[in-house]
């Protein structure tokens, strides 16, 4: 993918610059390869990611918890036909509402700091390899 979008770039400043455009772009390839920082930063990532994805988990077990406080309670206190109706009772009323709005802005959080972190994570592999491949390149000059 990154080679992908490394191309069209390339692409683009050629188009460009034969039509006269001369527009400063960032060069990919000067990038710096400062593995500290990478590993620093890919571990901020993988920390918030975990943070959130613990928080998700510990949601689910309040889920469990907040539906068998309900069932007790409408079980004791509603006359009810059959299961479905129970089911009805408990999953609207207004603490499960609550607790759904809460679960999606968590779950949302959680899945856009693993989008953050596997990103990251493939950036930096892309940037290895390019690395690696430029050595051998140089060898071979």
């Amino acid at each position: 993918m990154l080679l992908l979008k490394v191309l069209y770039v390339c692409n683009v400043i050629t188009r460009n610059n034969l039509r006269g455009v001369t527009e400063k772009m960032t060069d990919i390839y000067g990038l710096q390869f400062d593995p500290n920082r990478l590993s620093h930063k890919q571990e901020q990532l993988g920390l918030s990611f975990a943070d959130f994805d613990t928080a998700v988990e510990l949601m689910k077990k309040e889920e469990k918890m907040l539906v068998a406080d309900l069932t007790l309670y409408y079980m004791q206190n509603i006359k009810y036909k059959n299961i479905s109706e129970l089911n009805a009772h408990i999953y609207s009323d207004e603490k499960i509402k609550d607790f759904n709005n809460r679960f999606e802005k968590v779950l949302k959080e959680r899945n856009r700091s693993k989008i953050r972190y596997e990103t990251f994570k493939t950036f930096r592999e892309d940037l290895r390899t390019k690395m690696v491949n430029e050595r051998e390149m140089a060898k071979h000059l």
